[in-house]
């Protein structure tokens, strides 16, 4: 299942040492197209769902920082059984972690905008893909650190 993951201090830690794997404890939200939501959405495709879900794990991530701040979010793919539908504290793609389990880094996008812009601005917050051989460079651009082309920083 491709999972939507708001960076948390654990996760900054595990992307700082290059790990391409996330561990997720019980009970950690996460973000994804669940049963309900194809139900729901009948005619959306499957592209359009992961935006959705994608949006939702952003909007969570941008209201939990500081309004001067970034969001990442990760996407990564994770055993469908390890998750339930959490969509009264998730909405309808909230998803949580029903035992511990592990999750395969698939990509990272980071908010083009702060979240006082993104506020501010009435269309979804744009996002920045970066793989996962890229973290480094996710994290820069996170933290609002420009860099030259030839990877020193810009002043």
């Amino acid at each position: 299942m491709r999972i939507y993951l708001p960076l948390t201090d654990p996760d900054r830690l595990a992307l700082s040492s290059a790990s391409t794997q996330l561990e997720l404890p019980e009970g950690r939200s996460a973000w994804g197209v669940t049963a309900s939501a194809r139900t729901d959405r009948p005619d959306q495709d499957e592209e359009d769902l992961e935006y959705e879900a994608i949006q939702d794990a952003v909007h969570v991530a941008l209201l939990a920082g500081a309004a001067d701040a970034r969001a990442l979010v990760i996407a990564a793919d994770a055993p469908d059984n390890a998750f339930e539908e959490a969509v009264e504290s998730g909405g309808a793609f909230g998803l949580r972690t029903r035992v511990a389990t592990h999750a395969r880094i698939a990509s990272m996008h980071v908010t083009e905008l702060d979240a006082a812009a993104a506020d501010a601005d009435d269309t979804d917050p744009a996002l920045l893909w970066f793989d996962p051989s890229e973290t480094a460079d996710a994290l820069t651009y996170l933290e609002g650190k420009a860099q030259d082309p030839d990877g020193s920083a810009a002043h």
